[in-house]
């Protein structure tokens, strides 16, 4: 679990994917990629009607989900192109003797064979379990209790509870530990509390999982049953005591530091003190306690449960966690819960794309690295820095013309704006991974020993000086961040290809795909929640009281407007769960608009390419980048867990609030898409 992520505005909720073949394949690359695939366009879907349809409905109509997928599209596409380039990088870096031994790429190598050796890993069955669930065994009080808890998040694995290490919310010139709730093994706390028959369904479905997995691990079959139910229990109070998805969205109710000694007094469940230094964070003496009711309850609900069925929580945890590093009955157990029954998907994924995807994910910046090198030249870069200065120029025009916002509020969010760090491709310096053990033999204990070296580097921050080279997503990972106590924008080489970004496509094009996703990002630092931190990165008031209240109504309307909207006919989005990513898409379009005709005015204005006017390819290039359907279990869960709007609507919703848009495509009162002057949402 990576905790810090959550702390991240990102542009995207990442779903697994695969890879065909094993090495790049020419018709992906800039170069030889259509810049808009105009094939998809849906000729029979009026653009007022249904403008996501219109743009991709041939695509939608012609394309079927592959098995071993619960979703496809743009971003999935992507995905699988990215994967055969590490594939092929990884290839090439263990033909030979171009690497030193303790190298990087060696690491990722040995790694990488360590996951393929299925025979091995069969043969293991649970045995590389077996020391840690020892561990659990013979827990008898709180001290062995904490000690096997040290033992298990240094690990990533997290039962009770979670932290991380980022920058201070109200110093940003600081580190700060951070305490999270955590531990539960269903998606969401409120899949706990379903009353429908298919929220049933899946509680069913989750206990017998994880009945199964006791049973893997040489539990009697009709006693893991009743330890499952026992589980659940404890969960469920876990549950009731833990902050929604909406609450843990506000900064300010999940900022709560105090000092060591009176976190110590809140929660006397384990010696926190102690915990921490076995942690490798002996600097910790502030915390930062995010849902304080929960950790408040947790010393209760510990002491109000049954020893064993407490060892038998965190063994499930640590079952499941493991799961994929385990031979198949443990692979396939957690594929028929999480993927297939939980997200609909009807076949496994091939063990070679699944360990490229796990060696990326414990070990990124040595693929990452030659990943850069492969598909990322310095023109691709410098072209995307050019794009996010043009598109920050067009944002500060666009706040001196707000009418809503005053003169003292404009300055400390042209300020804010004139601050905003930008990382581009891939970071200046990358991780060292030589002192990180991999066994060709091990594959579990190497994914363990690769999150022990980054527990250790992450809580190793504590009293260090701020590193501002720190990214915290890997190169080639097709995603974006916005930081807000970093106050910066994030864009991975992973997600600057087409079709988001073809730096050899035209501007409309680019400004359209991956200009809207810069637009996007930079707009977090002024949506709901990222407009509470100033210039530094600090939770701070910098709006009056007349702007922010003119501020909220607006997002008010864009709230409502999306709390109608509904995926499957009768299931509603959530348009407060949701607001944060809605007013960046809206802003993020309108800015890269902006920065598109300002480039224009600089330029000179194109003519039309193959019948469409530049700003019909910048609305069907942002049409495009979202295209995407999911299994229905996929969907119905990404309205629970989800802070973005379903693709569908992220198209149209913010296209409908845009005199623009009705300009390009002459939309008019009677399209469905059509909002009267009043009803539209105007913020940023």
């Amino acid at each position: 679990m990576n905790t810090r992520i959550n702390h991240v505005l990102c542009l995207f909720v990442g779903l697994t994917t695969a890879l065909l073949s094993c090495q790049p394949q020419e018709e992906e690359t800039s170069e030889t990629k259509p810049a808009l695939n105009l094939s998809f366009i849906d000729e029979n879907t009026p653009v007022g009607d249904d403008f996501f349809r219109h743009a991709n409905g041939v695509w939608l109509d012609s394309t079927e989900i592959p098995s071993d997928r619960s979703g496809w599209g743009s971003f999935h596409e992507l995905f699988e192109y990215n994967e055969e380039v590490l594939e092929f990088v990884l290839a090439q870096a263990t033909k030979g003797e171009v690497y030193s031994a303790n190298s990087n790429e060696m690491k990722a190598a040995g790694y990488y064979a360590a996951g393929m050796d299925s025979l091995q890993i069969e043969q293991l069955g649970a045995k590389p379990l077996e020391g840690i669930l020892a561990q659990i065994n013979a827990v008898s009080d709180t001290q062995s209790m904490q000690d096997v808890l040290a033992v298990l998040h240094r690990r990533g694995v997290n039962p009770f509870y979670g932290e991380y290490v980022g920058i201070d919310d109200k110093k940003s010139d600081q580190y700060l530990l951070s305490v999270v709730q955590s531990g539960l093994g269903l998606p969401d706390r409120d899949y706990y509390f379903r009353e429908d028959a298919n929220g049933q369904d899946i509680i069913t479905a989750y206990k017998v999982y994880m009945a199964r997995l006791l049973t893997l691990v040489g539990e009697d079959s009709a006693v893991a049953v009743d330890k499952a139910e026992a589980v659940l229990a404890l969960e469920t109070k876990l549950a009731t005591e833990s902050m929604t998805r909406l609450q843990r969205r506000d900064s300010e109710l999940t900022y709560n530091k105090m000092t060591m000694a009176e976190f110590q007094e809140m929660c006397d469940w384990l010696d926190w003190a102690s915990f921490y230094e076995a942690m490798k964070a002996p600097n910790a003496t502030d915390i930062n306690v995010n849902q304080v009711d929960y950790m408040k309850a947790l010393p209760g609900i510990v002491a109000d449960t049954e020893l064993e069925t407490v060892k038998d929580y965190m063994k499930v945890r640590l079952i499941s966690s493991s799961a994929s590093y385990l031979s198949h009955d443990f692979v396939q157990a957690g594929f028929d819960f999480y993927s297939k029954k939980l997200s609909g998907q009807d076949e496994m994924r091939p063990r070679l794309k699944r360990v490229i995807n796990e060696t990326n994910g414990d070990l990124g910046d040595a693929l990452s690295k030659l990943y850069v090198n492969e598909v990322f030249p310095p023109e691709a870069k410098e072209k995307c820095l050019e794009m996010v200065n043009n598109i920050k120029a067009a944002l500060h025009v666009r706040i001196d013309s707000l009418d809503w916002m005053g003169e003292e509020t404009k300055k400390e969010a042209h300020e804010k704006l004139t601050k905003l760090k930008v990382k581009i491709g891939y970071p200046d310096t990358w991780d060292d991974y030589s002192n990180v053990e991999i066994s060709k033999d091990g594959y579990l204990e190497n994914h363990w020993n690769a999150a022990i070296f980054s527990n250790d580097k992450n809580l190793g921050r504590l009293g260090q000086p701020i590193d501002q080279d720190e990214w915290l997503m890997a190169a080639s990972v097709v995603n974006a961040y916005y930081y807000p106590p970093a106050n910066e924008i994030v864009f991975p080489a992973g997600i600057l290809q087409p079709p988001f970004y073809n730096y050899k496509a035209d501007d409309a094009v680019n400004y359209g795909g991956i200009g809207s996703v810069i637009g996007h990002e930079i707009t977090h630092g002024f949506d709901d929640e990222g407009r509470k931190y100033n210039s530094k990165g600090e939770l701070s008031d910098w709006w009056t009281a007349e702007d922010a209240a003119r501020f909220e109504a607006r997002a008010a309307v864009l709230k409502e407007q999306f709390d109608k909207l509904t995926v499957q006919d009768t299931l509603n989005v959530n348009g407060q769960l949701t607001l944060g990513e809605n007013i960046a898409d809206l802003g993020g379009v309108n800015i890269a608009y902006d920065a598109l005709q300002m480039q224009y005015a600089k330029n000179g204005r194109p003519d039309s390419i193959d019948g469409l006017s530049p700003e019909q390819r910048f609305f069907l290039s942002y049409g495009t980048i979202w295209r995407s359907k999911y299994k229905p279990q996929l969907e119905q869960r990404l309205l629970i867990q989800d802070t973005h709007a379903p693709a569908k609507h992220r198209v149209n919703g913010p296209l409908s609030n845009m005199e623009i848009f009705y300009q390009a495509f002459d939309i008019k009162d009677g399209d469905v898409l059509y909002k009267n002057v009043d009803e539209r949402a105007h913020i940023w």
